[in-house]
């Protein structure tokens, strides 16, 4: 099943988002290409987080992974991540029963799409207070928040102790105020100002405690990420090698360099590692919390460095045009950019990554330093 996915995907961008296709979906004002969400949701992709006895796969990591995978590869503009991953997924852990029947389907043949709204970032605690039942705050970089139709905001209850809660907001509310603007890798995002907008709770007061659902789709957020940095890097990988085919230098083509020969190897090394542990990872989402949080952040660092070295070889191989906005090798290296600062940074992962892997007493300073990052994370797996 996931060979038939990857392979029916990857046959879809190939013959319909090639990079001219792109071109034109980034110079397009909305961002992304509303044909091709609407293709997303008919092949089923938009419906694969749902249970079955909602209509739909109920699909595990590697799935999802096969599906990233071909985001990553083509550089998919759509809110693949942001809605299909973080937001379908908050709905089905967090949302009640009446309120999964209300979104899911919608959710599922993607006239809603949803993002995440946190002050603080996934990882951490809101920044916006709900009373009764207005909310009010600022959430920054909130990716695709251009595009969403409706936000789920994570916020302190101001008349239940503080109590960390999930919300819904109607994004069109005129007590929502979008400033949107274009991430360096083109995708759309908005910081947003809730000006007491009326939200509706996800589930009911004495669910399961929401920072406990918010760590979880994080996890399988960074676990999506893992797969689309792989597909990145074997983009990468694979137009780097054609380049040294095809491009002469004194009669000869440059890949007969042994110098270049062995910065490639070196690289096809580093797309092997990525490949094992974003395995590692998927398969570490059945697991117990603290057996997950310590081999997702362990190869959510160590894969995140990895894939910014390739990225940089790839550049520097194809000379100047690399830095180009004509070659889509740094179309590739500015989504790494950005994507290494999604649901925590690697450093931040880096140090979940030791609390869960030492105990305090061996927790030494340099233990924290990124540059021993490879260590720990190969040992992740």
């Amino acid at each position: 099943m996931i060979a038939l996915l990857s392979e029916s995907a990857g046959r879809y961008v190939t013959d319909h988002y090639g990079f001219l296709q792109r071109r034109a979906v980034l110079d397009d004002p909305s961002g992304y290409s509303a044909k091709a969400w609407r293709d997303y949701a008919e092949f089923g992709w938009l419906a694969m987080r749902l249970p079955e006895t909602h209509g739909g796969l109920d699909a595990d990591a590697v799935a999802i992974g096969a599906v990233m995978e071909v985001v990553g590869s083509h550089l998919l503009m759509e809110p693949v991540l942001a809605s299909m991953v973080v937001g379908t997924g908050l709905v089905i852990k967090e949302a009640s029963d009446e309120q999964k029947a209300a979104l899911l389907p919608v959710l599922a043949d993607g006239s809603l799409k949803l993002a995440f709204a946190s002050g603080a970032g996934p990882l951490a605690a809101g920044a916006c207070v709900v009373c009764g039942n207005t909310l009010s705050g600022v959430a920054t970089a909130v990716l695709h928040g251009d595009i969403a139709d409706r936000f789920i905001v994570s916020a302190r209850t101001a008349d239940a102790g503080g109590e960390l809660a999930l919300f819904l907001v109607d994004a069109s509310s005129s007590r929502v105020n979008r400033r949107h603007y274009r991430l360096v890798d083109g995708r759309g995002a908005a910081t947003i100002r809730f000006d007491n907008a009326d939200a509706e709770r996800l589930g009911a007061p004495g669910n399961t405690p929401a920072e406990a659902t918010i760590t979880e789709v994080g996890d399988e957020a960074v676990v999506a990420l893992c797969a689309e940095t792989l597909g990145i890097v074997r983009a990468l990988m694979a137009r780097t090698c054609e380049y040294l085919k095809v491009r002469t230098q004194f009669g000869k083509p440059i890949g007969v360099n042994q110098a270049l020969q062995h910065r490639a190897a070196d690289m096809f090394l580093m797309q092997q590692e990525i490949s094992a542990l974003t395995r590692a990872a998927q398969r570490a989402m059945c697991l117990p919390h603290a057996q997950r949080a310590r081999i997702v952040s362990g190869a959510r660092a160590y894969i995140g460095r990895a894939a910014r070295h390739v990225a940089n070889e790839a550049v520097q191989m194809h000379g100047g045009l690399g830095v180009t906005d004509e070659m889509d090798v740094s179309h590739y290296f500015r989504r790494l950019m950005v994507n290494a600062a999604l649901f925590g940074s690697l450093d931040e992962h880096f140090t979940r990554f030791v609390d869960a892997t030492l105990p305090p007493a061996a927790r030494a300073p340099q233990a924290r330093e990124v540059g021993a990052t490879h260590d720990y994370a190969v040992a992740a797996a």
